[in-house]
């Protein structure tokens, strides 16, 4: 009996010295927790055992438990580099498919593949709550792969562009120069013959922007008898002026600067695309020349700009300047006994009957810990603390060990006695 006792004591102190040098190898692993091992005593008694002659029969390992304590937080500036201020755990999905098994790490450094999606580097895939566009969660119950669209919207071809202008009277403005009208006939080539030109917004079908300029020439100079304006517009497209012979529109303004005429929208085409020009609303004053308004309806495609990861979870994507859109808010996971997760490597645990099934919140909620983007948890290995252990470990091996051997000096010598 004395044999096996010491044996389970050599047993155990291999189990301890197994665990904390695991700890040790993982001191620098993201988002890993210590394990400890935990053991208890043997004792085999009879209905007819007196309680004060009971002797120990050795030890055995109870249970092998996780510290999950948090670790250490330390800043990477990487957005998608993600921790928890707090309790809980984030949900990954193993594989790519709906039924994949889903896995619990507080291991949070992300990036994006090429598809778009979430994963770390062992693949796993970072789920979050669908949410709409405007950052308005949808479910806290159902969970989806994060993935953020490298590119946002559809493009569409310009048909309608509208317009206003200040054409100026001053000489600072573009038509005080031209005093009279120009002689020479339209030229986009030569400035004299035209006293102002603009940009005008046009996309193709593709979204790309179509190079599309306008020009204003004056038709009708003001004079004693009329202080009236008149401008022809000239519409020059990739390169290529719509009506070389007979302008576009003509604008007519009043002694006041008012507009008179030209108030109707204009249609055309150029190659395929057909458009409608509006240019009501225009005037002419002492004012620099320049756009009152500008408008259009046609669309591209807006190429993903940034990212960006609230507390509470939210992942917002923005496109260009002014486009953002929400594509997911973060789920954090927590059980009922964190003790039962068993784990699965790639400090990651899997949901058991012992922990019991998997509550999924809110970041920053009650039980679920804050988001805290571009950051990471760090290991909670103490490594002094460890290497004190490993010490303890090894004399209880050795202790253990040296009993054994007294066993067997022991049974060698009950054994030499009829010799």
């Amino acid at each position: 009996m004395s044999f096996h006792t010491a044996l389970s004591g050599l047993n155990a102190a291999q189990t301890d010295i197994s665990v904390t040098s695991n700890n040790i190898a993982n001191v620098g692993t993201l988002g890993f927790h210590g394990s400890r091992a935990e053991f208890a005593d043997i004792y085999t008694t009879s209905p007819y055992s007196r309680p004060a002659s009971q002797i120990g029969s050795g030890t055995e390992v109870s249970r092998i438990g996780v510290d999950f304590k948090q670790g250490s937080l330390t800043a990477t500036g990487n957005v998608l580099d993600l921790s928890l201020q707090g309790p809980g755990f984030f949900q990954v999905r193993t594989g790519p498919d709906a039924g994949a098994d889903a896995g619990y790490t507080r291991a949070g450094a992300f990036g994006m593949n090429r598809e778009g999606f979430v994963t770390n580097a062992a693949g796993h895939f970072l789920t979050v709550f669908p949410t709409s566009e405007n950052g308005d969660t949808l479910s806290t119950t159902q969970t989806q792969r994060l993935q953020i669209p490298q590119q946002f919207g559809t493009p569409q071809a310009t048909t309608a562009v509208d317009l206003s202008f200040n054409l100026s009277l001053s000489n600072n403005g573009g038509l005080g120069a031209q005093a009279a009208i120009p002689a020479a006939a339209f030229d986009p080539a030569d400035p004299t013959t035209y006293a102002a030109t603009t940009q005008i917004p046009v996309l193709d079908a593709a979204g790309r922007a179509v190079p599309a300029q306008a020009y204003f020439v004056m038709s009708d100079a003001p004079d004693a008898l009329d202080g009236g304006l008149a401008y022809t517009v000239q519409l020059v497209v990739d390169g290529v002026i719509t009506a070389p012979t007979d302008p576009l529109a003509t604008l007519s303004f009043d002694a006041g600067g008012a507009q008179t005429g030209g108030l109707e929208a204009m249609n055309f085409d150029f190659g395929e695309q057909a458009l409608s020009l509006s240019l009501g609303g225009s005037r002419v004053s002492e004012g620099p020349f320049g756009a009152i308004a500008v408008s259009q309806n046609g669309t591209r495609q807006l190429d993903l700009s940034s990212v960006d990861v609230r507390q509470d979870g939210t992942v917002w994507a923005s496109y260009g300047a002014e486009t953002s859109v929400a594509v997911g808010q973060v789920a954090v996971a927590n059980f009922s006994d964190i003790q039962g997760l068993g784990s699965i490597g790639s400090a990651t645990y899997r949901a058991s009957r012992e922990s019991g099934d998997v509550r999924l919140g809110v970041p920053g909620t009650s039980g679920f810990g804050a988001i805290r983007a571009g950051s990471v948890e760090r290991s909670n290995v103490d490594l002094t603390e460890q290497l004190v252990n490993l010490i303890m470990a090894q004399r209880n091996y050795q202790a253990s060990a040296k009993a054994l051997e007294t066993n067997g000096t022991l049974a060698d010598t009950v054994l030499n006695i009829r010799s």
